[in-house]
């Protein structure tokens, strides 16, 4: 396979690409019931390379790809990795991953981390009108003592005029950590509105209280529905990242299931707030999206 070639799945519900080499990234998400493209920035370049280290807002903006270990870039907080650098929104979305198997209806893939001494893998199956992802991890055997590790979906979902954000549970509040220096809680009004709730040329990122919300939904002006469940086991934050034309060139929401909070990898373990992986146990956790069409 071409380093650069695109792998397509597809059933009579959804049309999935991914650019299996650049990040394992998927680059759109179509319902082939309504015509409905949800991925931001399918128009971009997909072939367009990115370094190790590069900071992601400086390249191509588009697509879904995976956080790990860390969103914010940081110095790594312990041993044997302390103070490395670990680069923003981590490793993998600059990384080339591994086709291992491929279906017409799905995708297993792996990235290996020389850096932090780890295996990543995730496989993508097309199910009816579901998209879902496994993932596992595993740290290499021969390093010493247990490790902090940060990982977060991002999955920029292009909305429309009127497309609101559901989340289930009715959290009691959200905080708003856009100044990560200054968190506010605010009072959940019972959806989220790109266009009502941040400011042209600004993005905005809220929290939902943990272990509230067990699903998160898009609902498109035509009726068309985007949900979100994942394993709150192993993630039991949920991040919403909303860009109303600061970084995206369309209205974005990103729902960003994660197991860490903040941001920030070092922040996070200092809090106690961060998924551990110990030497040479795999780890598994899921997430899965629903799309049901709406008016054509």
């Amino acid at each position: 396979m071409d380093r650069h070639s695109l792998v397509r799945l597809a059933n009579d519900h959804l049309r999935v690409d991914v650019l299996a080499s650049r990040g394992a990234r998927i680059v759109s998400l179509k319902s082939r019931r309504d015509g409905r493209e949800w991925l931001s920035g399918t128009h971009g370049d997909e072939r367009l390379a990115s370094t190790y280290g590069a900071r992601f807002t400086d390249t191509d903006h588009f697509g879904w790809d995976e956080m790990f270990p860390t969103v914010d870039a940081c110095a790594y907080p312990i041993e044997p990795y302390l103070d490395e650098p670990v680069p923003d929104h981590g490793e993998l979305w600059s990384a080339t991953w591994e086709v291992l198997n491929e279906t017409p209806t799905s995708i297993h893939q792996r990235a290996r981390s020389d850096h932090f001494g780890y295996t990543f893998e995730r496989t993508l199956i097309l199910d009816a009108a579901t998209l879902r992802a496994e993932y596992t991890c595993v740290v290499d055997e021969k390093t010493s003592g247990t490790l902090p590790m940060l990982w977060a979906l991002h999955p920029q979902f292009a909305v429309r005029v009127g497309s609101r954000v559901l989340l289930s549970g009715q959290p009691p509040y959200l905080l708003d950590t856009t100044d990560a220096t200054f968190v506010q809680r605010i009072e959940w009004c019972g959806d989220l509105v790109v266009e009502r709730d941040v400011k042209p040329g600004e993005d905005r990122m809220l929290y939902a209280a943990p272990e509230v919300v067990r699903e998160a939904s898009i609902v498109d002006p035509s009726g068309a529905t985007l949900s979100l469940t994942w394993d709150r086991a192993f993630a039991p934050y949920l991040g919403v990242w909303m860009d109303n034309g600061r970084f995206a060139s369309e209205p974005v929401v990103a729902l960003e299931p994660t197991n860490g909070f903040f941001d920030e990898l070092a922040r996070a373990q200092r809090a106690g707030t961060v998924g551990l992986f110990a030497p040479g146990r795999r780890v598994s956790w899921w997430a899965q999206i629903r799309i049901e069409p709406g008016d054509q």
